[in-house]
């Protein structure tokens, strides 16, 4: 078993979940996680609470698949029902390993293999489940390698960022929230070329770093986390922003394995005036012909909390201090755009002011 396996499960039982003696544990793996699936299983005896291991065989799984054999996904069994009433800890480990072959389904059957989703959260929410969904399993060899990383490097990047104190990441991202909640206007700076102001009226803010806590638990998604994290996510509703922002980190879509990199985006009177891009131009345009109303504002921002998050894909925007923009939607993090479609782009290194003030000067947060 890997050192990094053992202080990823370490950071998650031990400190982000607070798993205590004599509390259920339940693991939930694929053959590709289970070597970190080991991990959570001898440290929740470590830490004297009794561990489950959930197994989902992928050959079987896809069996089922290609049979569209779909019944018995459209919901939970009465046994994992009640242990996910009982249960007080959850870790959710990603699956299928062949990411690459369930994004190629077609849209109507990809998502029914998942029907059973909905019904899982309404038996966390009857229980006092708290956990978090484990990203190591959404990057096997063959996705990592079209980011530019061989499978043990990028499982070794998530890894490490997945293993970062939540507690000190959550001090980070309440400063953060209190300062761009209480202000009126930021202002984002890089040598690059990138210049871009916009407003921050009404905004919807909330820190991500990994703490399943009260608040957290009254959203429906909320019990829990995910992992690696570390963000501070803001909807914002009347931007109207100016300016330009110009990219130089890469951002990924694991659902179709696409890299967005390389971006130019100019705001006039708070529309999406102008834009470039390196890689994934092609795929940005056809989403936004599609997007109907909403899709040329800016309407979500983050910033990154996590010390070890760069390129660490597909937790790539958790890198302390970078940001990501995006047009479009931006009803997930409880704002107002009901555009059908988001784009991306992310600086990292920037300055940014909010009311003159910085708070993140060269990448880091002050």
């Amino acid at each position: 078993m890997s050192a990094a396996a053992e202080s990823l499960a370490r950071t998650v039982l031990g400190k982000n979940l607070a798993a205590g003696k004599g509390e259920s544990v339940i693991i939930e793996t694929w053959p590709h996680t289970l070597e970190y699936a080991r991990a959570f299983v001898e440290e929740t005896r470590r830490l004297g609470a009794v561990p489950t291991l959930l197994y989902e065989d992928e050959p079987a799984w896809w069996k089922a698949i290609e049979a569209k054999n779909f019944r018995p996904f459209a919901k939970l069994s009465k046994a994992e029902k009640a242990a996910v009433g009982k249960a007080d800890v959850y870790i959710h480990f990603f699956g299928p390993e062949d990411q690459l072959r369930l994004s190629s389904l077609p849209s109507g059957i990809r998502g029914k293999p998942f029907a059973w989703n909905e019904e899982w959260y309404d038996a966390a929410h009857k229980g006092s489940l708290r956990g978090t969904r484990m990203s190591m399993g959404l990057v096997p060899n063959g996705l990592a390698e079209k980011f530019g990383l061989t499978g043990d490097e990028l499982r070794e990047k998530l890894a490490r960022a997945g293993s970062v104190d939540a507690s000190k990441m959550a001090q980070k991202g309440s400063k953060l929230r209190k300062l761009i909640e209480k202000g009126s206007e930021l202002h984002l700076r890089h040598p690059n070329g990138t210049d871009l102001t916009f407003q921050l009226k009404g905004v919807h803010a909330r820190a991500d770093t990994g703490i399943v806590d009260a608040a957290a638990r009254k959203r429906r998604y909320g019990v829990l986390s995910n992992n690696p994290t570390g963000l501070l996510m803001v909807a914002v509703d009347k931007a109207n922003a100016v300016g330009t922002l110009v990219s130089n980190r890469a951002v990924y879509d694991l659902e179709t394995a696409r890299r967005y990199a390389d971006a130019t985006w100019s705001f006039e009177a708070g529309k999406l005036a102008e834009r470039k891009f390196g890689d994934g131009g092609k795929e940005f345009e056809a989403s936004f012909a599609k997007g109907g109303k909403g899709r040329e504002s800016l309407s979500y921002f983050s910033i990154g909390l996590n010390p070890e998050g760069e390129a660490a894909a597909p937790a790539e925007d958790t890198e302390e201090g970078a940001v990501l923009i995006s047009v479009g939607n931006n009803t997930f993090a409880g704002g107002s755009n009901k555009a059908k479609m988001r784009g991306f782009a992310m600086i990292a290194g920037a300055d940014i002011e909010v009311d003159g003030k910085t708070i993140v000067a060269g990448g880091r947060i002050r």
